[in-house]
């Protein structure tokens, strides 16, 4: 299927290479449903744009204003994004701030994309099965889970393409990233439950990276998440496997998730992180004597236990945890596990 037109210009030599690189290792992925093309000459844009049907523009202010005195107005059936340097772009347009990281401004343009429905519909295809479901769950909290699951997913990210979900009920990554999200893991959801057949586009406008490690913001309200049904999780991990975007996806679970019993047997590998003080030992007991209740052994046989040292310090920022002696404890773990990462 041919694709849609991506045209970008910027009079900046320095910045268009840059992104020049960056679009083109994407335009190669079914999951980008663009082609590329750059122009450093508003000019040369304006030839072009003459000539062809350009589906999305990426303008610096500076080519928009000159955009708008060219005779051919052709250009302005294609959508717009404005790369913002400074000061305000022109009211009731799309922009995004050029000095920020080319995730974010391809995550804008993916979003306006899918929104004005000029994407074409994603290829039907079939379970992989190569995706590598992980589950870190432990039934006991305050145990690092999440620190775990976070290194976990950048060390393995370093060699592979991986995708981290948190279903707790106040994840608080949003602060601890010192970011602010537009979308979360429930509007991923709602696209699916409406039917919404541009699963992989609608995924790519919503990752974000943390040292090349995917996520998708979890889901910002406790009640949203309590209320999204087993079946539907189900559902978004069977389109994860389908789009072949992802060879890991690790599940940082809670019991907010309905479902998290099928999601677990879902997995795998599971990682269950225990403490030795008393009330630690009596809930896991609990919750394993449960699994066998409800014959859910096979949990039990694919799960990993295992015990946390004390560490004198963990980074305080989540990007800095592969540096630190928990990382080197994790690592050993990879190595046991996923021989081929």
């Amino acid at each position: 299927m041919k694709k849609n037109i991506l045209a970008v210009c910027d009079t900046e030599q320095e910045f268009t290479c840059h992104l020049t690189d960056y679009l083109g290792q994407l335009a190669g992925s079914d999951s980008f449903p663009f082609e590329v093309q750059v122009f450093t000459n508003p000019r040369a844009l304006e030839e072009f744009c003459g000539k062809n049907r350009a589906a999305f523009l990426l303008l610096t202010q500076e080519v928009y204003r000159e955009a708008l005195d060219w005779e051919d107005d052709s250009w302005k059936m294609a959508r717009l994004l404005i790369l913002e340097e400074e000061g305000e772009a022109p009211p009731g347009l799309e922009r995004v701030n050029k000095y920020q990281s080319m995730d974010n401004i391809v995550r804008k343009i993916m979003e306006i994309a899918a929104d004005a429905g000029i994407l074409p519909p994603a290829a039907v295809g079939e379970r992989s099965g190569n995706v590598h479901f992980i589950g870190i769950y432990t039934p006991v909290s305050r145990c690092l889970q999440t620190t775990f699951s976070f290194i976990l997913g950048q060390l393995l990210a370093r060699r592979h393409k991986v995708l981290y979900l948190n279903f707790e009920s106040y994840s608080g990554l949003a602060r601890m990233l010192q970011r602010e999200f537009s979308t979360d893991l429930s509007d991923l959801i709602y696209f699916l439950h409406n039917g919404d057949d541009r699963f992989p586009y609608r995924l790519e406008g919503m990752v974000q990276k943390v040292n090349g490690l995917a996520f998708i913001p979890p889901v910002f309200s406790c009640m949203d998440l309590q209320r999204i049904e087993a079946e539907e999780w189900l559902r978004l991990f069977e389109e994860l496997d389908i789009s072949g975007s992802y060879e890991y996806v690790l599940l940082d679970l809670s019991e907010a998730v309905q479902g998290l019993f099928d999601i677990l047997r879902l997995c795998t590998r599971v990682y269950t992180i225990t403490r030795d003080d008393g009330f630690a030992a009596a809930k896991q007991e609990q919750y394993e004597e449960l699994l066998r209740c409800l014959d859910c052994e096979d949990i039990l046989r694919k799960t990993r236990k295992f015990r946390l040292p004390l560490f004198r310090q963990l980074p305080a920022g989540l990007e800095n945890l592969t540096h630190s002696e928990l990382a080197a404890l994790v690592q050993e773990i990879i190595r046991e596990d996923w021989k081929d990462a």
